[in-house]
C-alpha cells in the first residue's frame, strides 16, 4: 500500500518499453521518481535478534531493482548510518521513527505501507522523533506479524521497495512482485518494464 508520491524534469535517454500496469493508479494520476543519477540510501531499524530478518530482506530487495534501470537513473544502498537515509524500514513492533508530514500517515491494517508526502513537486523532508538532525523522504512500515516465513517477508519488502523507486500502483497478476498481496521476492519482466517507463519521463513529483 502506498501513501503519497513523486516528481522529475529529464528527457528519456532510451527506447523505454510500455508499461505493463498503471504506475500512478494510487497516486490520483501523478508520477514520481527520483532525480536521474540520485544515490538512495535505505536504513532498516534495527530490532531485536531472533524470527524472520528484516535488514536480509532489505538487502535482497536492494539487490533486485538494483538491476533494473537501463541508466542508473538511481542506485540503492543500504547504510548503516540513520542520519544519511533517504529511505527509513521498520517494523510495526517498534515506534514510527520520524514525524509524519503534511499528508496523514494511515496504515490501518495493511501488511506494508510506503510513505512519502508531496509538497510543491517533491517529497517533504521527514523530521525524526528523536533530535538527531537527520531528515528523509520515504518511510517504509511492515508489519511482520503478517508473513509467516522468510520469503513471504522477502516477498513485501521487494513490493513495497517497488514503491519506493517509482511505481505508485498495483498490478492485476498475482506472478508480480507488484501484485497487491506479492507471493514473488524479484520484480518480474512486466515490473521491470513498468518501472523503466516511469524512468523515462518527466514526473509530477521528485524524491
Amino acid at each position: 500500500m502506498t501513501s503519497m508520491l513523486l516528481l522529475g524534469c529529464d528527457n528519456p535517454t532510451v527506447i523505454r518499453p510500455d508499461f505493463a500496469y498503471d504506475p500512478t493508479q494510487l497516486t490520483g494520476g501523478q508520477l514520481y521518481r527520483w532525480s536521474t543519477g540520485a544515490r538512495v540510501r535505505v536504513f532498516v531499524e534495527p530490532m531485536a535478534a531472533g524470527g524472520l530478518e528484516l535488514a536480509g530482506a532489505v538487502q535482497r530487495a536492494v539487490v533486485s531493482w538494483n538491476a533494473v534501470p537501463q541508466e542508473r537513473e538511481f542506485t540503492l544502498d543500504v547504510v548503516t548510518n540513520r542520519d544519511l537515509a533517504d529511505v527509513i524500514v521498520y517494523d510495526r513492533s517498534i515506534p514510527q521513527p520520524v514525524v509524519s508530514g503534511s499528508c496523514p500517515f494511515s496504515p490501518s491494517g495493511a501488511a506494508g505501507y510506503t510513505y512519502f508526502c508531496p509538497l510543491n513537486g517533491r517529497a517533504e523532508r521527514l523530521r525524526p522523533l528523536a533530535s538527531t538532525g537527520f531528515t528523509t523522504a520515504i518511510v517504509i512500515r511492515v508489519d511482520m506479524t503478517t508473513t509467516a516465513t522468510q520469503a513471504a517477508l522477502d516477498a513485501l519488502v521487494a513490493h513495497e521497495v517497488g514503491h519506493a523507486v517509482g511505481i505508485g500502483g498495483h498490478s492485476p497478476q498475482t506472478t508480480d512482485v507488484m501484485y497487491t498481496r506479492p507471493t514473488v521476492r524479484t520484480p518480474t519482466d512486466r515490473d521491470r518494464n513498468t518501472l523503466r517507463n516511469v524512468l523515462g519521463r518527466a514526473a509530477d513529483i521528485t524524491l
